[in-house]
C-alpha cells in the first residue's frame, strides 16, 4: 500500500513541477511578446525569439555573425573606442544584407563587418587606431 501511496505522490510532484515550469516559459513568452509589442526587446529577448521561432519556421542557421562576436575579433585590430560598438553593429547589418558564402564564411564577414566600421568611422571623422601603432617596440 505504501508503495501505491508513494507512486502517486511521486506521479503529482512531477506533474506539478512539469506544470509550473510550463506556466513560467508562458509567461515569458507573453512577457517577450509585450515587449516586443511597445519597442523595449532587448538583445536576449530578442535572440529568444530567434529560437522559439526556429522549428515553426523551419530556419536553422548553421553560422551565426553576431555583434558581439565580431566586436571581441575587431579588438584583435584596433584600439578600443566608445564608437566601435555601434560601428561594428552597423558593418554587421551591411554584411547581413549583402553576404555571399564561400569558404571560412563566419571569418570572413566579420573582417567585412570590421573593415566596413573603419569605413563608417573615417567617414564620421572618428580615429580609431590599429594595435600595431599602439604597441610598444620590442627591443
Amino acid at each position: 500500500m505504501f508503495d501505491i501511496a508513494h507512486g502517486t505522490a511521486r506521479t503529482l510532484q512531477l506533474w506539478t513541477r512539469d506544470h509550473r515550469y510550463r506556466t513560467r516559459c508562458r509567461l515569458a513568452q507573453w512577457q517577450r511578446a509585450w515587449r516586443y509589442a511597445v519597442d523595449r526587446l532587448s538583445t536576449n529577448d530578442a535572440q529568444r525569439m530567434m529560437l522559439d521561432c526556429r522549428n515553426p519556421a523551419g530556419w536553422y542557421p548553421l553560422l551565426v555573425l553576431t555583434v558581439e562576436d565580431t566586436l571581441e575579433q575587431a579588438r584583435e585590430d584596433i584600439v578600443d573606442n566608445p564608437e566601435l560598438p555601434r560601428l561594428i553593429a552597423d558593418g554587421c547589418a551591411r554584411v547581413a544584407d549583402k553576404w555571399e558564402s564561400y569558404n571560412d564564411e563566419l571569418w570572413e564577414a566579420r573582417r567585412w563587418a570590421i573593415g566596413l566600421a573603419k569605413d563608417y568611422a573615417a567617414d564620421e571623422g572618428i580615429a580609431l587606431t590599429p594595435l600595431d601603432n599602439e604597441r610598444e617596440p620590442a627591443n
